[in-house]
């Protein structure tokens, strides 16, 4: 089944959105703005951020192994690789050649993510590998913290494929092996990538007569939504990690890491995914209007198509301009640059990374795939 223009339109808006959940969430720690934004942090945007992140990326990739189902692991490694490798290698050596030198202008300032000079070969080479993660695990490339996520994708990615290509019953034992060597950590946010796979498999197995009313796909497009703001009312995505610190304690928190809101996080995902369930009965079969095709359109895919490079350089931007530029995290014109230079230099980034995969990506095929196949359009953030 094809995904309708007017949905696929919509995940890019989503994740332009999530992006900047994220851009924002970083800006308001107090070394870069004096704490005058701290609502965004107690509401942890840039977590629910990473968890539309991990639904839209389950639901695409669905839709690119449903699509792409006859050409094998070969030719899907090389697409997850190539889309993965090449803005994640660049950012590499970007982030970190950003770090020796704000490191050696301000110290104080990045002793706050815990770089205080240099990374090891051994520690780069995890993190282009994707083993940055695995089991209790935590490698972080200078101040890049958001390069956490890679080390959870990229393995469900790995367990999906091998249960998605191994044929028979097999494909149940292989899975579990690739998800034991990920470990418990990045499996308890599985959960979350796998609500993506859900509503996948749900719309493409949709026929249009069987579609549930309008009033009831309103009712599931929007009812989860409103949830999310009752819950960030009443703090729950606190109160979860709060109950999950009573259970751990303090070192069980500091071994599952970056995990440490799985509770939450699985509820957002799945109201996420009800969420986009309802929208995708929405926007079925529906045109879009000559505005939308011909003015907003352009640029929303263009925004889009740029936001792994933003999520991914942005934080080491902002430590580096914070480091070089003159003033007090109290200053208001200081924040508004720390918010909009990373944004710009990450969207000039993306046009030499992200928005030129193709050329890895035809390379990686001829190395893994056993024939040429034509590219799959881009359609979100995870595309073939």
């Amino acid at each position: 089944m094809e995904m309708s223009r007017s949905f696929s339109l919509y995940l890019d808006v989503l994740r332009l959105v999530a992006a900047l959940a994220v851009v924002l969430a970083h800006w308001a720690f107090p070394r870069f703005t004096n704490g005058d934004h701290m609502w965004m942090r107690r509401h942890d945007l840039g977590g629910d951020g990473v968890s539309v992140f991990f639904v839209l990326s389950g639901l695409l990739i669905a839709y690119a192994a449903q699509k792409r189902a006859n050409e094998g692991p070969g030719i899907f490694a090389a697409d997850r690789l190539s889309r993965l490798w090449s803005v994640a290698i660049p950012a590499l050596g970007f982030g970190i050649t950003l770090d020796v030198i704000g490191q050696s202008i301000d110290p104080s300032l990045y002793a706050a993510v815990g770089y205080e000079g240099g990374v090891t070969l051994q520690a780069l080479a995890g993190c282009a590998w994707f083993l940055n993660q695995l089991w209790f695990i935590s490698l972080q490339p200078g101040s890049n913290g958001p390069y956490w996520s890679l080390g959870y994708e990229a393995w469900y990615y790995l367990i999906f494929a091998v249960f998605f290509f191994t044929p028979g019953r097999t494909r149940w034992l292989a899975a579990g092996l690739a998800a034991v060597i990920a470990g418990p950590k990045i499996l308890l946010l599985m959960p979350v990538w796998l609500t993506g796979v859900f509503v996948w498999r749900q719309i493409s197995s949709r026929r249009p007569h069987k579609y549930p009313s309008r009033t009831i796909a309103t009712l599931l497009a929007v009812t989860p939504f409103v949830l999310f703001l009752m819950a960030h009312k009443l703090m729950l995505h606190a109160q979860l990690a709060e109950l999950t610190r009573t259970w751990l304690g303090l070192d069980g928190m500091a071994m599952i890491g970056f995990s440490d809101t799985f509770l939450w996080a699985n509820i957002l995902g799945i109201l996420v995914a009800i969420h986009l369930f309802g929208m995708s009965l929405l926007l079925a079969g529906q045109t879009q209007s000559s505005l939308v095709t011909g003015k907003v359109e352009p640029a929303i895919r263009w925004l889009a198509g740029g936001s792994f490079a933003l999520y991914l350089v942005h934080f080491p931007l902002m430590h580096f301009f914070a480091a070089v530029l003159p003033g007090t995290p109290d200053i208001v014109w200081r924040q508004a640059l720390l918010l909009v230079i990373p944004i710009m230099l990450a969207y000039v980034f993306a046009e030499l990374t992200e928005r030129r995969r193709v050329s890895l990506q035809t390379r990686l095929r001829s190395l893994l795939g056993h024939r040429r196949s034509e590219l799959l359009p881009q359609v979100g953030i995870v595309e073939s």
